[in-house]
């Protein structure tokens, strides 16, 4: 009998699942509903088939009439469905704070504590009547902040490490609302229109998933924001095909007492990313002039003096920028025009030696003491990200790499070195691109040759396959360049690598 009635339930909720999938085909909330259930039963089968407590398995789907902060419409910023989670984690953030200041008062006597209760009154009737526009938020924080209804006696006489808890619990609260804010700048800023940055994700990712940690003892089985941004995740790593194997499985929380720290992270991510899109949008508008200067003096018309002295000023705004004057872009654009100097008016000609006779070798007029630093910093970090590591770098048969020189100064653990024709045949270059693949290790490939789009793609997805770390090289392929690059590009990576190794 039990097993026919096992088969009778299972039939119906077959045929309760068929029904919802018809109506999904025209219900957008149906469909969401659908997806959120489809989340919340994979983390469910997930922690029995591990043996762990579902403590956080609770369903909640998105509000009705409303879409999803995982589905944003057409037009709409990837950020936008998470407008809400910014005002109810800036709510949370404070309801916990004004119950840590009332476990506090047990400590004060007479007058002070009497205003001090007064003031956290106030405060508490604030944001209970804001609470009325906050759409699925369990004030427990105010309500039974520690285990025990707030309006009895002994509901806040409870010792300070239940309250050092709650106040974690804030600061996990304040830094997913940072975050989130920060994702809100980046994308405003122009940094979300290939997919968001995945370092970033990495750090999101990191953030939730430390609030859900931190709510564990709390009497509720799960938060609405640490949902909603966990969805808006799933929704990009899947949309852009970012793939993000930190924090997100009940099995790999992060550590909720390092708020500070992590905050402290995600600015300076995002100062490098806002930073590092300010230098690329400036080195395009200025090697767009030079390119622009260059094709007037290579047509007879418009070799003049003033043109050559144009494209001398151009040169000087590179310089000035702190950009890399033997960046491969503007050697690559100049080249034409070093050939043709010998047909050229003398005092045009003349004019154009002057900035371009060394132009491969020398360093930017402009070096400063901070860009000097900033290599050094660089360097420093590479290397010892590097010791633990096999690298391999790739480059033309033209270049003149001095393989032993590098592996030196980057203190890498092994240093392989490969030349890779772009102008051979392919089938050659696909057997020297995947022979570096094969093996096992800690590997990191330096891109030095500009592979064409189809075989850099299915490189890269090689790559993410076999979680290797790669970098392209865009500037010249000496230590220092390739140090900058691979603290900028996956920095943020192998010192991951490195602490979960440490770990």
């Amino acid at each position: 009998m039990p097993h026919q009635s096992n088969e009778r339930s299972a039939g119906a909720l077959i045929h309760l699942l068929k029904v919802c999938l018809r109506d999904a085909a025209s219900s957008r909330e149906t469909r969401e509903a659908l997806g959120v259930l489809q989340e919340w039963l994979a983390n469910e089968l997930e922690a029995m088939g591990s043996g762990k407590a579902t403590s956080h398995g609770v369903l909640t789907p998105a509000a009705r009439g409303r879409a999803s902060a995982t589905a944003p419409s057409d037009g709409e910023p990837l950020t936008g469905g998470l407008d809400t989670v910014l005002k109810r984690t800036r709510w949370k953030a404070a309801a916990c704070r004004v119950s840590v200041e009332r476990q506090g008062l047990r400590h004060l006597e007479g007058g002070e504590r009497s205003a001090a209760e007064a003031q956290l009154a106030n405060q508490e009737r604030a944001l209970r009547e804001s609470l009325r526009g906050l759409r699925d938020t369990i004030p427990w924080m105010l309500d039974q902040p520690f285990g025990i209804r707030a309006n009895q006696s002994e509901a806040f006489d409870v010792p300070d490490e239940s309250a050092a808890k709650l106040a974690v619990v804030a600061e996990c609260y304040e830094t997913l609302c940072f975050a989130v804010e920060k994702a809100r700048e980046l994308e405003d800023a122009g940094l979300f229109q290939d997919g968001p940055p995945r370092a970033f994700l990495y750090l999101l990712a990191e953030a939730q998933s430390a609030l859900l940690a931190s709510i564990v003892e709390a009497p509720v089985r799960s938060d609405s924001d640490q949902r909603e941004v966990f969805l808006w995740l799933k929704e990009q790593t899947t949309r852009f095909r970012i793939y993000v194997d930190r924090h997100m499985r009940l099995d790999d929380l992060a550590d909720c007492s390092q708020s500070a720290d992590l905050r402290g992270r995600i600015k300076k991510l995002c100062d490098e990313l806002t930073r590092d899109r300010k230098d690329r949008r400036q080195r395009g508008h200025l090697l767009g002039k030079v390119r622009y200067h260059v094709g007037k003096l290579l047509d007879e018309r418009g070799a003049t003096r003033a043109e050559a002295e144009s494209l001398g000023e151009a040169l000087k705004g590179w310089a000035v920028a702190g950009l890399d004057r033997s960046d491969r872009g503007l050697s690559e654009a100049l080249q034409g025009l070093r050939g043709r100097l010998g047909g050229l008016d003398l005092e045009v000609a003349e004019v154009l030696r002057g900035f371009l006779g060394s132009d491969r070798a020398s360093q930017p007029a402009v070096d400063t003491a901070e860009n000097e630093e900033r290599l050094a910093k660089s360097m420093a970090e590479a290397r010892q990200l590097l010791s633990s590591m096999d690298v391999v770098l790739f480059a033309p048969p033209s270049s003149s790499v001095d393989a032993d020189g590098l592996a030196e100064e980057l203190g890498a653990s092994t240093f392989d070195f490969q030349e890779v024709d772009v102008d051979g045949l392919k089938a050659e270059r696909d057997a020297v691109l995947e022979a570096a693949l094969e093996g096992e290790g800690t590997k990191l490939f330096l891109l030095g040759v500009r592979l064409e789009p189809e075989e850099y793609n299915a490189f890269k997805e090689r790559c993410l396959e076999l979680k290797f770390a790669f970098v392209r090289l865009p500037g010249p392929l000496v230590a220092s360049a390739i140090a900058h690059q691979v603290m900028r590009q996956v920095g943020w990576r192998l010192r991951a690598q490195l602490d979960g190794a440490a770990s």
